[in-house]
């Protein structure tokens, strides 16, 4: 069982982060464990310091999902020093429940790739990954600074993997259709992912349209102004509760001005 757990270090309020990691028996683990998400929490969306990149990077270690490609840690440092690393952390628990990357691509200045898009499975159904998509495109392009006009943005899904795909296109990504990645066309690790007989994982493309920036700046101003950073979510029982985000850490609400 591994924890991920972020604790404020004296009153800076700069927070230190440290991972636990321990083997526990299954009978002996307690049935009711504390949920990932519970009503009225609240949630951040931050920009992953270069001292921490090892906590985005442990926490999709940890949930090993194989469709997935497996980053080296020194994407995630790169990513981090560069500002295109970012981490989704419950604030109520200090639990990181979600991950996202803009890895530049190899050999290229001018392409990048969003991947490394990962939430926890108790996360999953606020809507959360499409909001992540959309703050990261919008800081990539509107204000960390070291966006050109003529950088691509471009994501790969592999098939069958649909749970991206909601979030890349309502966040503004369009299909370009199917391609086959080898070993070595990506800074990562993919022979989980190759089928016996095969050189190369059938991956889905996705490039980012540049034209929908002003739409997912005005998605993000209503999602803080109208909606107040608040995600309502109906259980299957009827019942709901509520979760506030703010990502005001990445992008500042001024800044989300026409």
């Amino acid at each position: 069982m591994i924890t991920i757990r972020a604790r404020p270090a004296g009153a800076s309020g700069v927070f230190s982060w440290h991972v636990v990691s321990k083997l526990v028996r299954m009978d002996d683990m307690p049935v009711n464990r504390p949920p990932v998400i519970r009503d009225q929490d609240r949630v951040d969306v931050r920009l992953t310091e270069e001292a921490e990149y090892r906590i985005p990077f442990t926490f999709i270690e940890a949930l090993n999902e194989g469709t997935l490609a497996d980053r080296p840690a020194h994407a995630f440092l790169d990513a981090a020093r560069e500002r295109r690393l970012f981490h989704v952390l419950n604030r109520t628990t200090d639990n990181i429940i979600g991950t996202g990357v803009i890895q530049m691509a190899s050999g290229s200045a001018q392409e990048a790739e969003v991947g490394g898009l990962l939430f926890h499975p108790a996360a999953r159904g606020f809507g959360l990954a499409a909001l992540l998509v959309k703050i990261m495109m919008v800081y990539a392009i509107k204000e960390s600074g070291r966006d050109s006009p003529d950088e691509e943005y471009l994501a790969h899904v592999v098939d069958g993997n649909g749970a991206p795909l909601h979030a890349l296109l309502e966040a503004g990504f369009r299909p370009i259709g199917p391609l086959d990645v080898h070993r070595g066309d990506i800074d990562a690790v993919i022979d989980h992912m190759i089928k016996d007989g095969d050189s190369a994982v059938r991956m889905q493309g996705f490039l980012f349209d540049r034209e929908v920036i002003g739409r997912l700046v005005l998605a993000l101003w209503k999602f803080v102004n109208e909606d107040h950073g608040v995600i309502t979510r109906s259980s299957p029982a009827g019942d709901s509760f509520q979760i506030t985000v703010d990502f005001s850490h990445v992008i500042p609400p001024i800044h989300l001005c026409m």
